[in-house]
């Protein structure tokens, strides 16, 4: 997702804000010891303010280039409505990391391909193919049970991963 030049920059002034607390603690407590003698408080807030302008103008026209040239790659509002749906699975759902682990390998695959496959059926009836009780299939519509599918699929993938990582099974 494209960040606008606002959010650009918000998040460089609030990064550098705190940048800038740092900058003027770790002068007053370093300089000193590097010096051999205090630096008046004056003049450690002057040159923290002069690298704080320095760093916003760094880190502004370093953001606005990378976003020129496109270095992050956005996603589109159908992956995004898919991650989402992952999101929501696990947070509103409770189909949390622990429960997705107790089905078999290839299970919750089979019904996100369910939900690819018979994308926008009205039909009540689930797939020959279905891996659940009747009541869990819930087409609503081509986009919805697309996105679905998705999430489902991403489920799968992510169990994949864990599985691997235990060393069972590839």
């Amino acid at each position: 997702m494209k960040q606008s030049r606002l959010m650009s920059a918000i998040e460089t002034i609030a990064s550098t804000a705190t940048g800038f607390g740092l900058s003027l603690l770790l002068q007053w407590l370093v300089l000193p010891l590097l010096l051999g003698h205090p630096v008046p408080f004056t003049v450690n807030l002057a040159f923290a303010m002069v690298m704080t302008v320095a760093s916003l103008a760094r880190q502004f026209v370093l953001r606005r280039l990378f976003e020129a040239l496109h270095i992050r790659r956005p996603l589109s509002p159908f992956v995004q409505a898919g991650i989402a749906e992952r999101f929501r699975q696990i947070e509103q759902e409770g189909f949390s990391v622990e429960h997705d682990d107790r089905y078999p390998p290839g299970e919750l695959g089979r019904a996100g391909a369910m939900y690819a496959l018979y994308a926008g059926t009205s039909s009540t009836t689930p797939p020959h193919d279905w891996p659940w009780p009747g009541e869990w299939w819930k087409p609503a519509g081509r986009r919805r049970d697309l996105v679905r599918a998705f999430a489902l699929i991403v489920a799968e993938g992510e169990k994949f991963d864990r599985d691997r990582k235990r060393g069972r099974g590839l």
